[in-house]
């Protein structure tokens, strides 16, 4: 099983909504996909524009933002996304470091479960509130790089 998660804050770095997804099983390529859709399509019903977003899947931000790659088994999935970041008016994609994306992460992790099944969060989980606080106040999180 798969499992994604993502959350929509405000300019200030607060809570506005969350969701969290199971999904059959797939390449996490496409679960990070399903993850950027799922909170495209929760920010159109909820008619939030001038979006921001940020993931921590680098190949998911160069197939997005790259140039069309007609016979990409997932094509038609990031054509459909890029229709709808257009119609959303998304200003801006991009990659960020896993240690950035904690609190999305902890929404996926929360997903996963053996029922198939998508939950929107009008609360934030108590689980990620210190996550959020940090993000609110700008507390970093070291990268670990090794060098050879």
């Amino acid at each position: 099983m798969a499992s994604g998660g993502g959350l929509i804050r405000d300019m200030h770095g607060n809570w506005v909504i969350g969701f969290r997804r199971t999904m059959r099983p797939m390449q996490s390529l496409e679960a990070e996909l399903w993850a950027l859709h799922d909170g495209l399509q929760l920010a159109l019903d909820r008619k939030i524009t001038q979006i921001y977003v940020e993931m921590d899947a680098l190949a998911a931000v160069q197939l997005i933002m790259g140039v069309d790659q007609p016979r990409h088994f997932l094509s038609n999935i990031v054509h459909d996304w890029r229709f709808l970041m257009r119609k959303l008016g998304v200003e801006k994609i991009d990659h960020i470091y896993r240690e950035g994306n904690k609190c999305a992460d902890a929404l996926a992790n929360m997903a996963y479960n053996p029922i198939l099944d998508f939950r929107i969060l009008d609360i934030a989980p108590t689980c990620i509130n210190s996550q959020l606080r940090d993000d609110t106040y700008g507390v970093s999180y070291p990268k670990l790089l090794y060098v050879s």
